[in-house]
This record gives structure tokens, C-alpha cells and sequence, in this order.
């Protein structure tokens, strides 16, 4: 039996346009959620499919590989253009090796209770069947959705909105909460859509919870200081890891959603995740400290406090 959380989907080859500049990195929500769970907890594990041809396998190495699949396919690629209103643009989607993501790859004999399996941005058919398949054989392991709004049209909708009330924690934004529920008002949507816990995150504003039992809170972002924006690319999916890293240590939404503001932030100060690889927090309270140190003036000094030591 293993307990931890467990990142579902894809991980690819991304080719990154924006005001910075271009750069060729890997990419991948799964891969994004699972580095930024990293940053606060230990027992982190990828489930994905890449092609032989990644050229980025010793990433891959910070987590266990036997539940990474090598396909004789191509590796999943973007091509993504931003404006300077950091609004992205799709060039080019090759799903190639990602398509053979499955519910056969989910190690489900091997969850516990206190597991937590978060599915990042899938098609809907293929989510719903990995729920299925999870809540067949383990009814208590705890199931985390994330989408996309190119995923929500036509019959998506329905299926999304079946599987929001399957899962544990249904992680979407405000913007595609309005288009899933057919509405241009957020408090109408947060009525519609129902899941055990539902999280609809507002930027830099923060995130808004809503749980089964009708509570609703709005939880502020813990703004952290960012001098220059260098790459938002998976700043959505670094927030649902280090989210769930956050909730599995404290079972505390509102530390939760601080962790992911702040790690999240820290994701957009770099290319890709470059900022993350090599951070560690305690914890949350630990992350409260280090923002307290950056207010103080001792930015340095404090960033390297939080990395690993590289031999």
C-alpha cells in the first residue's frame, strides 16, 4: 500500500512564446502539479506516458518511475504564443504518447485511504472512467479533478458536472466555471455546480470554497512580491499541487489555498518550473516565514535558506 498523492496526466514538450522571449522546456499539467507538490511533500508520484524521444527524462527521475510508461509514440507537444496581457494562445497540440494515458496506468490496488489521485486536464470521457475505476475498487481514496475550458463544450459539460459530484475536490476558474454551468455570473454558478469540495480560484485575488454542506468562503491570496513575471505557463497546475500538498499535511483549506498562491507566484518568476526543482518547505508555516523575510528585506538570504543543498 502506498500513501501519497498521485499526479495523472500529461507530460510533454512545451515551446513557450512571450514577452521574455522563447524557450523549448518541459512542460505538462500533471508534471507542473506534481514538481509544485514537491515543494512541501515527499511522497509525490507522476502517472504519465512520454515518448522515447523526450528529451527531458532526468527530470523525470525526481520521482519513481514505475508508474511512468515509455510509448514508441511521440512525445506530447505545445506550441503556446502569450500577449503582454499574458493570454495564451494554442499554436499547436500534439497529444502523440498522451493518448495512451489510461485508467490501466492508476496503481489502484496499491492507494489507501488517506491517498489522493488528482486527475489534471483530460478529456472528459477518459476522466470519468479513471473515477469509475477508483471509486469501484477504493471508495475512500480521495479523487481531485482539474479541467480546461477548451475541454468544456457540447456533452463535456455534463459529463464534467457528473464527475464534480464524484470527486473530492473539483479545481476549476472562475472563468470556466461561468462557461461549465451556462452563466456570466460566478455567485450563480457556485449554486449550480456541486462537488464535496468545490474550488474556483481567482488569480491573484485568491480562491473561493465551496463545500457539500452549502458553506462558502473566500479565501484571500497572500500576495507575494514578484519583481518580473518571466513565464505563467502551468501556473494553474502548480497551484492544484502545491494546493493538495498543502491540504494533505494540514487538512486546512485556507493554509492550502496560501501555500498555492505563493508557490505558484514563485513558479512565474522563472522559465518552466526552474524555480521549483530545487525548493523545500516544512511546511506552510514555513512558507508564512519566508514570505515574512522577503517583507523584511532579506530576499537573498531567504530563498536560499528554502533550497536543497546541490552536491
Amino acid at each position: 500500500m502506498v500513501d501519497g498523492i498521485f499526479f495523472v496526466g500529461h507530460v510533454s514538450i512545451d515551446e513557450i512564446q512571450n514577452v521574455n522571449g522563447f524557450n523549448i522546456q518541459p512542460g505538462g499539467a500533471a508534471l507542473y502539479a506534481a514538481v509544485a507538490a514537491r515543494t512541501l511533500f515527499e511522497k509525490v508520484y507522476l502517472i504519465s506516458v512520454v515518448g522515447a524521444d523526450y528529451p527531458f527524462l532526468t527530470i523525470l527521475d525526481i520521482f519513481p518511475r514505475r508508474y511512468l510508461k515509455v510509448s514508441k509514440m511521440p512525445s506530447t507537444r505545445f506550441s503556446i504564443k502569450y500577449n503582454e496581457m499574458w493570454e495564451a494562445k494554442y499554436l499547436m497540440a500534439k497529444y502523440g504518447s498522451g493518448l495512451k494515458i489510461s485508467p490501466s496506468l492508476i496503481p489502484i490496488e496499491s492507494l489507501e485511504p488517506e491517498s489522493i489521485v488528482h486527475i489534471s486536464p483530460l478529456p472528459p470521457t477518459k476522466v470519468r472512467r479513471i473515477v469509475e475505476s477508483i471509486r469501484e475498487r477504493k471508495p475512500k481514496t480521495r479523487i481531485s479533478v482539474n479541467t480546461w475550458i477548451g475541454y468544456i463544450k457540447g456533452e463535456n459539460k455534463s459529463i464534467l458536472k457528473e464527475i464534480a459530484s464524484e470527486v473530492d475536490f473539483f479545481i476549476l476558474n472562475d472563468s470556466e466555471a461561468k462557461a461549465l454551468t451556462d452563466t456570466k455570473s460566478l455567485s450563480t454558478a457556485l449554486k449550480l455546480l456541486k462537488s464535496k469540495i468545490l474550488v474556483v480560484t481567482l488569480g491573484d485575488l485568491g480562491a473561493i470554497i465551496s463545500s457539500e454542506d452549502g458553506d462558502i468562503q473566500m479565501v484571500p491570496a497572500l500576495r507575494f512580491p514578484i519583481e518580473r513575471i518571466i513565464d505563467t505557463t502551468g501556473a494553474g497546475d502548480t497551484w492544484c499541487g502545491s494546493f493538495l500538498a498543502a491540504y494533505k499535511q494540514t487538512n486546512d483549506l485556507m493554509k492550502a489555498v496560501t501555500a498555492a498562491s505563493v508557490i505558484s507566484s514563485i513558479k512565474c518568476t522563472g522559465w518552466g518550473f526552474s524555480k521549483l526543482l530545487n525548493l523545500r518547505f516544512k511546511g506552510v508555516d514555513n512558507i508564512i516565514e519566508y514570505i515574512i523575510g522577503l517583507k523584511e528585506g532579506g530576499v537573498q538570504k531567504k530563498i536560499l535558506d528554502y533550497l536543497i543543498k546541490q552536491s
